[in-house]
């Protein structure tokens, strides 16, 4: 049972034992619409998660973000918000190496040089860059509803321009109209995910949006946001993440100021598949690393791990002796920097820590065994 679950079966079509009239209308609610729309609520599992890549936000989302849910990062610009979406991406696809993913450049701004340097497999990522949004909105429909398809990511919501804006005259008044299509997606996607809940079928729908300036608002924070596409997103959306950032600038070997290093900060807004942490930071190479073996594109977050290995009792030791303990093996390292080069050295080391602190953290905020046994399958 333990590994049918892990797999993300959930045991709805069981039959539900009740009372004779209950039982009745079950049978015909089965009858007339296919099994598996009545079941007791202890047969809904917590969903599967897909990584994103940034290690601080996986262990903050228990895993990465929610299967069969939509999921929105927002920011200004610059702030990290594609960027963590192409991390989710090349994610996806190591796991799920058959399943195809669908990136909707609705700002038609794809960069496929910086993506490939993120991880990305160019060739087993689909670009659509659709005319209108309600072009868009259809696409992202029919290929969620594809069998193959394990993720679809909108980059923007604020990019969606319906048809009746872009055959208008630009005096006219365009009041809600933006906010209906995106609503009229969220619809669309829904149901999608309604229907691969009864196929078993994983798959996601990540979106990306801006934050615009608020005119005549009020924040104790300085510059009041807004963010396009109306209400529908907040009520729609599983997994709500800010992002932030901060650029290191260095001189490079010619004495050019070129960026070395992106201090990126998040702050999850909305969370309904888990509580714990709510904000984080992680460091984007954007030049080689002269410590580490990292290359550009790549997150220095064994330091991290370490640090929160710390907190959690299974990295301990002083001066020249530490010790790491994962599930199946003990290390021994004479510092905290020989830690990191083995980790960024031994990819199954540097994800069995990963998994291991992300199972250890979910423990503490009481998930059930069957999420827990996902992490060392």
């Amino acid at each position: 049972m333990a590994r049918s679950r892990v797999r993300g079966t959930d045991n709805r079509t069981a039959p539900v034992k009740t009372g004779t009239e209950l039982a009745a209308m079950i049978r015909q609610i089965d009858k007339a619409h296919g099994e598996g729309l009545v079941f007791r609520a202890r047969a809904i599992h917590q969903p599967l998660r897909i990584p994103t890549g940034i290690f601080s936000l996986d262990l903050a989302t228990c895993g990465g973000i929610p299967v069969r849910c939509v999921t929105m990062f927002h920011g200004r610009r610059s702030s990290g918000k594609t960027t963590s979406a192409l991390k989710t991406i090349a994610a996806a696809q190591r796991l799920y190496p058959e399943g195809d993913i669908v990136f909707i450049d609705q700002e038609h701004s794809f960069d496929s040089v910086w993506a490939a340097k993120l991880g990305v497999d160019l060739d087993r990522l689909l670009v659509v860059q659709p005319e209108t949004g309600e072009q868009a909105v259809d696409f992202i429909d029919g290929f969620l509803h594809t069998p193959t398809v394990v993720l679809v990511v909108l980059d923007s919501v604020a990019a969606l321009v319906p048809m009746k804006e872009l055959k208008a005259s630009a005096e006219d008044a365009h009041v809600g109209i933006h906010a209906k299509l995106v609503t009229h997606l969220m619809r669309k996607v829904t149901n999608a995910f309604a229907v691969a809940r009864r196929d078993n079928r994983p798959v996601t729908f990540l979106c990306i949006n801006q934050q615009r300036s608020k005119i005549g608002g009020f924040s104790p924070d300085g510059d009041p946001i807004n963010l396009p596409g109306g209400k529908a997103l907040d009520h729609y959306t599983m997994l709500q993440v800010k992002f932030k950032n901060k650029e290191k600038f260095a001189k490079d070997e010619q004495g050019f100021d070129m960026l070395d290093i992106n201090e990126h900060a998040f702050s999850i807004d909305k969370n309904k598949v888990n509580a714990g942490i709510r904000t984080g930071e992680f460091q984007l190479q954007r030049q080689a690393s002269s410590v580490y073996p990292l290359n550009e594109g790549d997150i220095d977050d064994a330091g991290t791990m370490l640090a929160y290995g710390k907190k959690m009792g299974i990295y301990t030791g002083g001066g020249q002796s530490w010790t790491l303990e994962l599930p199946d093996k003990e290390l021994k390292f004479k510092s905290g920097d020989a830690a990191c080069n083995h980790l960024y050295e031994n990819f199954e080391d540097y994800w069995g820590l990963r998994n291991h602190l992300i199972a250890l953290h979910s423990a503490k905020l009481g998930m059930p065994q069957d999420f827990l046994d996902r992490f060392y399958e």
